[in-house]
């Protein structure tokens, strides 16, 4: 995996997910700060991942990666820098889990480096959402 595509509207946020990525081999990103520019990062160049953060400008950072995983092939993480703020639960079933910690974020992509599509906390943990609607 060299290409990520990063969906999160915090500049501070995205570009901590860039650094660590790089850090783990990551050679080229692309951000979204929106559902439309996801779409259309995503169109120009294919990601090798997809990693959400908290929060998107507009439209749903999930159904973004959602779609985005199913269309690519391509695993999607979901990253949040917010600690102790309660999440809803994803739907049973969902190719999105997490979220992870910036922290957590190599054993992340080492799953994700596995082949698995579906990718899930490293720890014992409830299935969760990043953000709604």
């Amino acid at each position: 995996m060299t290409h990520a595509l990063i969906i999160d509207d915090n500049m501070i946020v995205s570009r901590a997910i860039q650094q660590r990525l790089a850090e783990l081999g990551f050679r080229s990103f692309d951000h979204a700060w929106t559902e439309r520019q996801a779409f259309e990062a995503a169109a120009q160049r294919r990601p090798d991942l997809v990693v959400v953060g908290d929060a998107i400008a507009s439209g749903s950072p999930l159904a973004a990666a959602e779609q985005l995983c199913t269309r690519y092939d391509a695993p999607a993480l979901l990253v949040t820098a917010a600690s102790g703020k309660p999440k809803p639960q994803l739907p049973q079933g969902a190719s999105l889990t997490g979220p992870f910690r910036l922290s957590e974020l190599g054993a992340a992509v080492e799953c994700a480096g596995a082949g698995n599509p579906r990718i899930s906390s490293p720890r014992e943990r409830p299935r969760r959402s990043l953000a709604s609607g």
